[in-house]
């Protein structure tokens, strides 16, 4: 074992001190460091809102930079030569169909991530992309080759959505027909592409082998992912976290594994994360419905609670059959960890071999399953138009542009605050005006004065209440059509109740702007007649379409 070396954090030397006297920093440095270790591994989510709902980014508790204390701050514990803790990413989890999701990920104490990576948050390359594009040495030539296979990606994302477009309105039987007819123009050039993503991650792969100085084979070993050796249950929530990241590092990492079973692995990693988050004594099939793992994985559609007899047993014979896919899966990488990293591979290149035809199977028995969902009265999908008339609906989208624009009139007659380096005031005393002094500081620092008008003081009253005065006239006369549309409905038409209208159609407006997100990742998952190429295809743009954050880097030995 190698010696443990204090090295000095600080730019000037530590100073010469017993070993007594150093004992107490050493020791504080051992505690802290003990709990960073844990969460080393993990995916960047934050605790869920709901069992089921993953978001986006998180931030290490116990990162020991930030609890270091004046005395342990001194010390760190330096790695051996050329181990040193590389920065990796993961792509963000895609919520559940039409979840509202957060558009901003929490601020973490690690590597944001590359801002490139967000064209490319459905593909298996993502957390080798990331490496080389955070050192910044990826080269000419793969840059070129990314950039030809994104464009090609774009544009069967396209052509599918176009062919879609046009059935609009045909009947389910010519719908599917129509489709099945594009799935077979668009099969071999899918097939292609994705042949295409293989190959970068293969080379994106050997550049990081490379630099870890990795034997092949050693991805997942190399990275720290891999299930223990011995099978039984976590019983735990933080034994259910440590087998969910495991799988989840697999799914990207490992080798042998064909592109189905990542996916495969992915959804059970989301699955397992969403039971050690879960409320202690939440019920698997809650009120507001079950929380259906579907395909392409890793999709998730919420269900209402009452489904029929036929379509829960269905259901239920879908969940087993992935399920029982599962478990065969991590029971040969669990095997695996007692042998070499080739006979591991050739162990995994044959157990893919064997699940293939199960896994077109398990998609037949999804088809028949969306044929059935479709046909619910209470499928999933958008919400229902607001009962209102459409000449009162143009008028309140008109309305609400309006409300904006004069917004940004009046925003442009205001000046920039002007900066000012000036000396705080006094602490106590305070400005004309009346507003509270900032805290004196012993050097002069800047002071924001508040925005001035670019007009007169005057002219700014008279143009703001003119556009005032035309917004209120505006909103009244919507406000009088929407009474005699209550009148004509036999609605109440008194001011509360019409307030109540207005807010009832703004948050029906909401929910219908985020389902529009939803569009191809609704088109991927429920409708009947795609092929599994295509909901791949389509389900990737989804995922990118909704922008989720991009979860902060991990460090990893």
């Amino acid at each position: 074992m190698k010696a443990i070396t204090p090295v000095p954090i600080l730019n000037r030397p530590p100073r010469r001190a017993p070993f007594l006297a150093m004992l107490p920093a050493i020791l504080l440095g051992a505690l802290l460091a003990v709990p960073a270790t844990r969460s080393s591994h993990a995916a960047e989510e934050p605790p869920e809102r709901e069992a089921g709902d993953d978001s986006q980014g998180s931030v290490d508790q116990f990162d020991l930079l930030r609890f270091n204390n004046t005395s342990a701050s001194h010390y760190y514990y330096s790695l051996p030569p050329g181990s040193e803790p590389l920065i990796y990413f993961f792509p963000p989890v895609p919520p559940p169909l039409g979840a509202d999701y957060p558009v901003l990920g929490r601020p973490a104490p690690r590597a944001p991530a590359p801002p490139e990576l967000a064209a490319y948050v459905d593909e298996w390359f993502y957390p080798f992309l990331g490496v080389r594009l955070l050192a910044g040495d990826l080269t000419k030539e793969l840059r070129a080759e990314l950039e030809a296979y994104r464009a090609a990606k774009i544009a069967l994302q396209n052509e599918l959505r176009a062919g879609l477009a046009g059935l609009k309105g045909v009947d389910p039987a010519g719908r599917e027909q129509e489709l099945g007819t594009l799935a077979r123009e668009q099969a071999p050039r899918i097939v292609a592409l994705e042949a295409v993503a293989e190959r970068i991650r293969g080379e994106l792969r050997l550049a990081w082998l490379a630099e870890t100085r990795a034997g092949d084979g050693a991805s997942a070993d190399k990275a720290g992912w891999h299930l223990p050796a011995e099978r039984r249950a976590p019983a735990t929530p933080g034994e259910l976290q440590l087998e969910a990241e495991a799988m989840h590092g697999i799914a990207f990492f490992g080798e042998g594994l064909s592109a189905g079973q990542r996916r495969l692995l992915l959804a059970a990693a989301i699955e397992l994360r969403a039971a050690a988050n879960a409320p202690p004594g939440t019920r698997s099939a809650p009120q507001e419905g079950w929380l259906l793992y579907f395909s392409p994985e890793p999709a998730r559609i919420r269900l209402a609670a009452n489904l029929s007899a036929a379509l829960a047993r269905r259901l239920s014979e879908y969940a087993v059959a992935k399920q029982g896919l599962i478990t065969e899966l991590c029971d040969t990488l669990r095997r695996g960890s007692a042998i070499d990293a080739v006979g591991r591979l050739e162990a995994l290149k044959r157990l893919a071999a064997d699940q293939a035809p199960r896994l077109a199977a398990l998609e037949g028995q999804a088809e028949e399953i969306r044929r059935e969902l479709v046909a619910m009265p209470n499928a999933p999908g958008p919400p229902a138009q607001f009962p209102l008339p459409p000449e009162i609906m143009a008028r309140i989208a008109v309305y609400r542009g309006h409300k904006l624009a004069v917004l940004k009139t009046l925003h442009a007659l205001l000046a920039d605050p002007s900066r000012t380096t000036e000396r705080n005031p006094t602490p106590g005393k305070v400005e004309e005006g009346g507003e509270p002094p900032a805290p004196a500081r012993e050097t002069a620092s800047p002071v924001v004065r508040p925005a001035k008008p670019r007009v007169s003081v005057e002219e700014f009253n008279r143009r703001q209440s003119a556009l005032l005065g035309e917004l209120n006239a505006e909103r009244a006369a919507i406000r009088e059509a929407l009474s005699e549309y209550g009148r004509a409905t036999n609605r109440p038409t008194d001011q509360k109740s019409i307030d109540d209208l207005l807010k009832d159609f703004e948050s029906a407006r909401q929910e219908q702007e985020i389902w529009d997100k939803y569009r191809d990742y609704q088109a991927a998952v429920l409708l009947p007649g795609l092929s599994p190429e295509q909901r791949r295809l389509l389900f990737g743009s989804a995922v990118e379409q909704l922008a989720l954050p991009l979860p902060a880097g991990i460090q990893m030995r």
